[in-house]
């Protein structure tokens, strides 16, 4: 059965906010910690750089009080007002650098802290319009602020968490191609990819598949569960508006034995944030409980087999 570890985006435990409301209270680091520390089932935490991490001290104390594990830090490159048109591909070189210098100091952090992995979700490096980017020049600066920042220590990982739109229309990582084209032109082993499974829908893609894509490359590093409507990065409930999608993608994790960590990101729009992260948690378990009763050599055998569909579906409602 799969192995469900489960880690909590701090970030979602404080105050919120979309383009119409705020959500949330405004909560200390210590504060989040002591609430993840009282969500069943939350295996670790996932801590934002910098909100959570501009002096790592005191998280390394809260860390070890609660006997928490750190899964990842998240580099915000998104942030800051001098990042509206770019961090990695800013046509100012100075704006690239301090962005490639903050994935440094993640990745010094996240070793110290005994992560050893940085996600980071690049989306100020898109854009709106035609002849707004020169895309050449945008790609070529992405590509070596990357492998720039991965050199850095060869024992932590860069994550890259692809998104399709938002806040641009047209984000650069904006799918599990370009993501693994990325890691195909840097060429380095510690860059791979997170998978942001609302993300996944939003761009259009299976989940599963791109899981078995990324395998493939020995890229899927990290993994963050939620679900979307694929309109929009709406962050609900994991299996909430893909229940078979989900059930396929925690298949196909076990198949190919995955053992790393199941980040949660979950918007707390319509109920407290510490019970989302409880429900998405128990939701993932029960998920994975109905995958471990099926029988694999059966289900592999349909899918080998053409025109199976109905009876596979037969089969799998049957094990509900």
């Amino acid at each position: 059965m799969l192995n469900v570890k489960c880690s909590i985006n701090a970030a979602f435990l404080g105050k919120c906010q979309d383009r119409f409301f705020a959500y949330g209270e405004d909560r200390t680091l210590e504060q989040k910690l002591d609430l993840v520390a009282q969500i069943e089932g939350a295996d670790g935490v996932e801590l934002k750089l910098p909100r959570d991490l501009e002096d790592p001290a005191p998280a390394k104390e809260l860390l070890a009080k609660h006997g928490l594990p750190l899964s990842a830090v998240n580099v915000d490159l998104k942030g800051k007002p001098e990042w509206l048109y770019g961090s990695l591909t800013s046509t100012r070189p100075e704006r690239r650098a301090e962005a490639v210098a903050l994935l440094k100091r993640g990745m010094d952090i996240a070793a110290d802290l005994g992560a050893h992995l940085v996600t980071c979700c690049p989306v100020a490096d898109g854009y709106d319009y035609p002849f707004q980017m020169d895309y050449r020049a945008a790609w070529s600066h992405f590509i070596d602020g990357i492998r720039e920042a991965a050199e850095h220590r060869d024992d932590v990982r860069l994550s890259l968490e692809y998104q399709p739109t938002d806040p641009h229309p047209h984000i650069l990582l904006r799918n599990v191609g370009t993501a693994l084209y990325v890691c195909e032109q840097v060429a380095l082993p510690n860059v791979g990819v997170t998978l942001d499974i609302g993300h996944s829908f939003m761009a259009g893609e299976n989940p599963a598949e791109a899981v078995c894509l990324l395998v493939r490359d020995d890229r899927l590093f990290y993994i963050h569960t939620d679900d979307s409507t694929g309109g929009g990065d709406w962050d609900l409930l994991s299996g909430t508006m893909h229940f078979w999608h989900f059930l396929e993608l925690l298949y196909y994790l076990e198949t190919v034995g995955y053992d790393g960590w199941l980040g949660a990101d979950i918007f707390p729009r319509q109920f407290d944030a510490a019970a989302g992260f409880s429900a998405n948690i128990r939701l993932l378990k029960r998920m994975a409980a109905i995958v471990a009763r099926l029988d694999a050599a059966k289900l592999a055998s349909m899918m080998r087999s053409e025109g199976q569909a109905a009876q596979t579906f037969e089969y799998l409602s049957s094990v509900l």
